[in-house]
């Protein structure tokens, strides 16, 4: 038998037996061995997931001027929602009676701190200080017109027709102490995995490791004629001093780090790792923040076990086993302007003290440490119009040469992604906002060269990217986007967003470094041989062959904020159904006249269901 696979299932087994005896032990009337009074207005400082309904009120009362010099680190904290939203019902006049009324709703939710965090938890403990439930989602994606030429012709294989991704995910919650909170899981995925039912550039994955099926080859990466199991892992433990001046947390989901529709240095697209954070808030005028995270790729874990090597027995497979680090400044000299500078690390494994000082420029640090590390410098800058919007613009530097600048956009050394756009606040619909950003990433942005260090026996993998997914915007090297977006609320406990893009992308095939080409890719790295970067230029549309996509999307999501009843339980729940529509051509962009993929639609019906226990 497969003993990883026999591991995995007793592990799986065991968390699950052991979440079932906790449930059944408080529920037989156990308490906490300490600390039996109930802690009335307790907060939690757990994480409020990125695509929680609060944000986009927090948002529109930004927007409207409502909230002011809020930090762009997100995702935020109960507690510091709870407090937004205070602030927000003491101005409830900028707001539409309809916009009002989701407030109090909300509102509702993260009332009452560490209770209202259990809310419907399946077992919680007298005091608040416990909980025990589950968390059930299911996204099903489906090809709408190769389900309509089956149901035309007869032709087409109903395998490849759809997708599925589902998570059982079972939790405990504790509040130990007013500052502190903690929420660990172990979910339990079932999937489907079709790649192509995903519009251009917007795959990613929602499980944690190669998924499993009932075969003498049990191991699979899920794109499977059936469905096969998986995990999914996440954490949260977290604290803050009762000010708020500090919080920290040491947890594991996706963070978005930045000012537009996706960061260019840390984005909500990116693969959760485990992070230590660190935030300081002592004054409104300024925040720091900090984090150290622990990142891998298990599709390439066989490298971890080579022992394979070349004809002068160096080791030749590159390990993905490396390190995070990132800072970010933030200044709100005016409650309509926020600044911000951040510096980024990606290296191999290692207790690296300056990495893990808040307070260490860590760009300038490694230069102290053989300068072998992949560091990248950011900055942001918002203006806001008071009830109009928001202006705004990011740079994120991966490399430059410090030439002129008339090299900055043909050298292909200066690696660079710029970012701009303006938010919209909608005030004759309720919640809405419109968007329109331009991002362009630059040939060779989030790349690197694989770099030896003296603490590991194999190259470590230094390129930008966790689970072999970019950390930063979604896009690839040598691409750029036009995006248009809009949204807003269709009624009562009724969301909507609509979605344009125009994505460009250029790659050349066959990937060698010496060839000196502009390439597409985050494993596509540049020669930094004797001679080899100066022979590299960049002529975007011109340089390669190139991709040219039309992506529209619609989605909308009914999530009530009193929990309808079922089988006389209250179910916390939300549904949610959408459409893309994409077009996607390719044209030789030398003018070569080498060949070309025929162009392709991609028409896509999505559902998706989850359930808060």
């Amino acid at each position: 038998m497969n003993k990883p696979l026999i591991c995995r299932a007793t592990g799986c087994l065991v968390a699950v037996l052991l979440a079932l005896g906790f449930v059944g032990a408080f529920s037989a009337g156990a308490e906490p061995a300490i600390g039996n009074q109930p802690l009335v207005g307790s907060p939690s400082h757990l994480a409020v997931e990125l695509g929680h309904p609060v944000y986009g009120v927090i948002e529109t009362a930004e927007l409207r001027g409502v909230l002011t010099r809020l930090s762009s680190v997100k995702p935020y904290t109960r507690a510091q929602v709870a407090e937004f939203l205070a602030t927000i019902q003491a101005n409830m006049d900028v707001f539409s009676p309809v916009e009002r009324a989701e407030i109090r709703g909300i509102a509702a939710e993260f009332e009452d701190g560490a209770r209202g965090d259990i809310g419907q938890a399946l077992w919680k403990a007298s005091n608040a200080k416990a909980a025990v439930g589950g968390h059930i989602e299911a996204t099903g994606r489906f090809d709408a017109a190769g389900i309509a030429d089956l149901a035309t012709t007869g032709t087409g294989d109903v395998a490849d027709l759809w997708h599925l991704n589902s998570l059982v995910q079972p939790y405990v919650k504790l509040y130990p102490e007013p500052w502190l909170s903690l929420w660990g899981t172990i979910g339990i995925t079932y999937d489907k995995v079709n790649r192509d039912l995903y519009m251009p550039y917007s795959f990613t994955k929602e499980w944690d490791t190669s998924h499993n099926k009932v075969s003498t080859s049990p191991t699979t990466d899920g794109e499977e004629a059936y469905p096969t199991w998986s995990f999914d892992l996440r954490s949260d433990i977290a604290g803050a001093t009762d000010s708020g001046a500090f919080r920290f947390r040491l947890s594991r989901f996706r963070r978005d780090w930045g000012v537009g529709s996706g960061s260019l240095a840390l984005s909500g697209t990116a693969r959760p790792f485990m992070g230590l954070e660190v935030q300081f808030r002592p004054s409104e005028i300024f925040a720091i923040s900090h984090m150290v995270g622990s990142l891998g790729n298990w599709e390439k874990g066989g490298a971890d076990r080579s022992t394979a090597t070349d004809d002068n027995g160096n080791p030749t497979a590159v390990t993905e086993q490396k390190m995070f680090a990132i800072q970010r400044l933030e200044l709100f000299p005016f409650e309509w302007l926020s600044l911000s500078a951040s510096g980024s690390m990606i290296g191999a494994k290692r207790l690296e003290l300056g990495y893990l000082s808040p307070m260490m420029f860590a760009v300038e640090y490694q230069v102290t440490q053989s300068d072998v590390d992949n560091m990248s410098l950011g900055g942001d800058i918002q203006v806001f119009l008071k009830r109009i919007g928001k202006v705004y613009a990011s740079l994120y530097i991966d490399e430059m040469e410090l030439s002129g600048f008339d090299e900055w956009f043909s050298k292909a050394r200066n690696m660079f992604a710029y970012q701009g756009g303006v938010k919209l606040d909608l005030p004759w619909l309720p919640f809405a906002s419109l968007t329109a950003q331009y991002t362009k990433i630059e040939p060779f942005v989030y790349t690197h060269p694989p770099t030896w260090n003296s603490d590991t026996r194999l190259r470590v993998n230094t390129n930008y990217t966790n689970d072999g997914e970019n950390l930063g915007y979604h896009l690839k090297p040598n691409s750029d986007e036009l995006l248009l977006k809009l949204d807003t609320r269709l009624a009562a406990d009724w969301r909507a967003d609509f979605q344009y893009s125009f994505i460009r992308h250029g790659d050349n095939p066959n990937y060698v470094t010496t060839n000196h080409l502009i390439y597409g890719d985050v494993d596509d790295y540049l020669d930094y041989g004797s001679g080899g970067v100066s022979d590299y230029y960049k002529d975007f549309l011109h340089d390669g062959i190139y991709d040219y996509n039309h992506i529209a999307k619609f989605k909308v999501y009914w999530r009530p904020a009193k929990a309808p009843e079922i089988l006389g339980a209250k179910v916390p729940l939300e549904f949610g159904a959408g459409y893309g529509l994409s077009y996607t051509w390719w044209e030789d962009g030398t003018g070569g006249g080498a060949a070309v993929p025929e162009a392709e639609w991609k028409n896509v019906l999505e559902l998706s269901c989850k359930v808060f226990l």
